[in-house]
């Protein structure tokens, strides 16, 4: 098995997958070199998280000082109106990960996350990471443009070993190769924006509402709530020219939102987040790897952005270190893995099928159905929201099945009806 010595990384990208790659890397020695303007959005998307991160906090060692500034996260809230609700409590989930998560301001989070990784030995460099290739496609080499190198003042000794692309939704590398990519079968947009006077049900909870039009999040934080709305982009062309203007028109027009956060009021800008449910096909090349939203973002719904980044990052490190194609290949397939997983839950979000799921909950022991199903929707359908179920093989295999061939046992088993219009 052919190995390489990737000694020297070079890392686009200043966010949660970069920081964290390059910390695990400098601390294994590797030089380790992150290029970013520090240009970007306010409030940032991905402040709440999900249980299945906090190991990777406790690795990193800041979940002490995550803690001091979050919203300790004790579960999730769904809701449709007064008709059906689902709270799922994380300590009463049977797996393998603590029974609590974290909502973050992500504008700290981010600090805490940079500054570890400049602790660890790696080098910032406020420039952008401008890369160059003589060919398109998944075979072609990338190297970093010979005005970036003399920004580093001979840092790397000559040209990186190895470039990651931890750009997010700029993806530099997909966009200079021509890579492919999937796109997902929605087209919204989500506007959020922190405000004061918005409920929150159940302390510590994220809270999911389905909407007239789309879907809202409220993020308990520490003075304030996030309040995201996403909703079809054509729904928003029809409402108002602007971002601001749409916000605040769905809080007064939309019924829930308007008996949920009628009132709110807001002290953010609002901010527009789109492109997203987009994946790129090819995760790795010769001497580069795509690593965080570069490599896939699925959607805002089950908190699961962060959780993907980090997780990724830490694998993507690994298959650094060991330095083979082969742990490279591995990386690539099992993030793809992770992101199709993901894409097929949030599916089911959409098109009803998850609220109908709901109602299974509810079938009497007695039912042959009930007796079969009901074990399994208890102990398995909750990891979907701790973030354990996408790395499992038999957790999506089970919710095809109950998505597949259950729901018909229902009284009222048109689950087109809780659809996400």
């Amino acid at each position: 098995m052919a190995s390489n010595s990737f000694n020297r990384i070079a890392i686009i990208g200043d966010g949660p997958s970069a920081t964290t790659l390059a910390t695990l890397l400098a601390r294994r020695g590797k030089t380790v070199g992150l290029f970013s303007r520090g240009e970007r959005q306010s409030p940032l998307i991905g402040e709440s998280t999900v249980p299945a991160l906090v190991p990777i906090l406790q690795r990193l060692g800041i979940e002490d000082e995550v803690r001091e500034y979050s919203v300790f996260k004790p579960g999730a809230t769904f809701t449709v109106g007064a008709d059906l609700s689902l709270e799922i409590d994380f300590d009463q989930v049977h797996g393998r990960v603590p029974g609590y998560a974290y909502n973050v301001p992500r504008d700290r989070f981010d600090t805490t996350l940079l500054d570890t990784c400049l602790r660890s030995g790696a080098r910032l460099f406020r420039t952008a990471g401008r890369i160059e290739a003589e060919a398109h496609g998944p075979a072609a080499r990338v190297r970093l443009s010979d005005a970036c190198l003399e920004q580093t003042d001979g840092f790397f000794g000559g040209s990186p070993d190895f470039i990651v692309d931890a750009s997010g939704r700029n993806r530099a590398i997909p966009s200079l190769l021509g890579l492919p990519t999937r796109t997902g079968q929605r087209r919204d947009h989500a506007l959020f924006a922190h405000c004061e006077g918005v409920p929150i049900d159940k302390e510590g909870h994220i809270h999911t509402d389905r909407l007239e039009h789309g879907w809202c999040w409220r993020i308990p934080l520490r003075d304030r709530v996030s309040l995201g709305l996403v909703v079809n982009a054509s729904r928003l062309r029809d409402l108002a020219p602007g971002a601001e203007q749409q916000y605040d028109a769905l809080l007064h027009e939309d019924p829930e939102l308007a008996r949920i956060a009628g009132h709110a009021k807001r002290i953010s800008p609002v901010v527009r987040f789109s492109n997203y449910q987009l994946s790129t096909l090819v995760g790795f090349g010769p001497g580069w790897a795509l690593v965080g939203d570069c490599l896939g973002f699925i959607d805002p719904v089950f908190s699961s952005g962060l959780f993907l980044a980090m997780e990724g990052a830490e694998r993507l490190a690994d298959a650094i270190i060991t330095g083979t194609d082969a742990a490279l290949r591995r990386y690539d397939r099992v993030q793809r893995h992770h992101i199709a997983a993901w894409q097929q839950v949030v599916d089911y979000f959409y098109d009803g099928r998850f609220y109908a799921m709901l109602q299974l909950r509810d079938l009497p022991h007695d039912n042959w159905i009930g007796r079969l199903i009901g074990p399994h929707l208890g102990r398995h359908l909750p990891r979907v929201f701790t973030g354990e179920s996408t790395a499992s093989r038999y957790d999506p295999l089970l919710l095809k099945l109950v998505m597949d061939h259950s729901l018909d046992v229902l009284e009222d088993p048109d689950w087109s009806r809780w659809q996400i219009r």
